[in-house]
């Protein structure tokens, strides 16, 4: 019994001992700088790429750092950490793994660059084979971190399509459910972007995840524009470069997405709904759905056309009680379907549009107006506008040109039914107008169409002339008659010519002299 108790005594010191010393030895390899070699090629092979980590200084089982770098071996993205501190769970030792807990980054910052380049060569960093030492299988072969926080993040990213970046971010990371999967908490700072509708963005609040080389964002909210609130989710590919991104933004205004020039003509809340998709070697694609509610159009050209037609001041500002479309940008590409602008009992347009850069490459479009408004064209509400649905009247409307000096059909179509409409009812004048005009009636003045019914009116000046001329009153002195009949021949015709040239006028052109 007694050899026995000192068998046992002795079995108990010597694990004791080995405890002690294999504690020790721990401690001192974790302190040393082999460990920290071997921390920062170990991080470099998970990586693929060349990570360093500056001295260590411990406390107890509290460790701190002032700098981590890795830089990826094909140039693809860059790591730098600045003021690092955790703690070491010394008892997961003994279960074959280094777990860091309670790991915090003063700063980190990630650059990359994701551009597609057919020259580049892919290299993979491969892991020597060792023989082993009397202490590997003690020590534990894999590390483990139970979350990771960061007071800063900032960084940027290189793509196809543009330039991302981003700063004075925080994060929290935390592993998620199964091996290589993390899960990402962002909160505040501002992002810089290549879509032009959100090209400066302010995060208040992001989640994703990280998993088999792909990040997926979940939910997040973003302020953009002047007062917009935009949330979305997506996903980027670190190694295939492809990504996208869904969502909708809500409470902008439309003057924040419109050229500089446009903003005092169009105005009104606006909300619309986006996807945006992209992958190397090609343009991204933009796609969404635009709504305007009770907005306001107002200084266009051609509704200042339309309000001096139909001698109205009610077309100079529209108030839209329905305003939408669908839109899909590729590079300087720009199409417009679904179009809808609508001032309820005054006017709507419907059609499609397709812009390339400055030039408008298609713009078919249809107006419909309610009955009376052009009542004072001739021909205007028979000739040009029909009757469709809605109760409206309805015509084609082709717009051309370019953005800074657009073009339509309307006003010409216009002009030509009123002048069409005029001849029918007064084929005299209209035979004089073709006598004495060299050139095609073209666009409107506005100014002459301020008067009800100056086209009859004008009219009725030029057939009360050529009245005279037939009947003259001095009809008591027939001599007196035929001595100054070229005379009054003379004074009629110009008479005559003076009202047919109104007309002309009042349409932008007058008669030849």
């Amino acid at each position: 019994m007694k050899w026995a108790s000192y068998t046992g005594g002795v079995l108990v010191l010597v694990v004791l001992v080995g405890l002690i010393v294999g504690y020790n030895s721990v401690r001192s390899y974790l302190r040393s700088n082999e460990f920290r070699l071997m921390l920062g090629e170990e991080v470099g092979y998970e990586l693929n790429g060349d990570a360093e980590l500056s001295m260590f200084e411990w406390d107890g089982w509290s460790v701190k750092t002032d700098n981590f770098s890795f830089k990826e071996l094909n140039g693809f993205q860059n790591i730098n950490a600045r003021g690092i501190d955790a703690q070491v769970d010394i008892g997961a030792i003994w279960s074959g793994v280094y777990r860091i807990e309670n790991m915090h980054l003063r700063e980190l910052e990630f650059t990359g660059d994701f551009r597609d380049d057919p020259n580049r060569e892919i290299l993979m960093k491969e892991r020597p084979v060792k023989e082993k030492s009397f202490w590997d299988p003690l020590l534990p072969d894999s590390v483990e971190v139970t979350g990771i926080d960061i007071a800063s993040v900032q960084g940027s990213a290189k793509l196809d399509d543009g330039d991302w970046a981003w700063q004075n971010s925080s994060a929290k990371i935390r592993p998620g459910s199964t091996k290589d999967v993390y899960d990402v908490m962002l909160a505040g700072g501002e992002i810089s972007t290549p879509i032009s509708l959100a090209d400066k963005m302010t995060l208040r609040t992001a989640k994703g995840r990280y998993s088999g080389n792909r990040f997926y964002l979940l939910a997040s909210e973003f302020e953009v524009l002047e007062n917009g609130l935009m949330i979305a989710e997506g996903d980027f590919g670190i190694e295939d470069g492809t990504w996208q991104i869904r969502g909708e933004v809500t409470g902008s205004r439309i003057q924040d997405v419109i050229a500089e020039d446009w903003k005092r003509r169009f105005m009104g809340p606006l909300d619309f709904s986006f996807e945006v998709t992209g992958k190397p070697n090609t343009e991204s694609k933009l796609t969404g759905h635009l709504r305007i509610k009770d907005g306001l159009l107002t200084a266009l050209p051609l509704l200042d056309k339309i309000s001096a037609y139909a001698n109205t001041s009610r077309f100079r500002r529209l108030s839209l009680n329905e305003a939408s479309l669908d839109f899909e940008k590729i590079g300087e590409n720009i199409k417009l379907t679904n179009i809808v602008l609508s001032s309820e009992g005054l006017v709507r347009v419907e059609g499609v549009m397709e812009i390339e850069g400055n030039e408008i490459l298609k713009g078919d479009l249809r107006i419909g107006i309610t009955p009376g408004t052009l009542a004072h064209i001739p021909g205007a509400e028979t000739k040009v506008f029909q009757r469709g649905d809605l109760g409206l009247l309805w015509t084609p409307l082709n717009v051309s040109g370019t953005l800074d000096a657009p073009q339509e059909d309307l006003s010409d179509r216009l002009v030509a039914a009123a002048k069409e409409r005029m001849f029918e009812l007064l084929p005299g004048i209209g035979e004089y107008a073709l006598k004495f005009t060299g050139k095609p009636i073209g666009e409107s003045t506005k100014m002459a169409l301020k008067e009800k019914g100056v086209i009859l009116g004008v009219a009725q000046i030029a057939l009360g002339k050529a009245s005279d001329l037939l009947n003259p009153s001095d009809g008591d002195n027939p001599e007196k008659v035929k001595g100054e009949e070229a005379g009054a021949i003379k004074k009629g015709a110009e008479a005559i010519k003076k009202g047919v040239g109104t007309i002309f006028d009042i349409f932008g052109r007058p008669i030849l002299k």
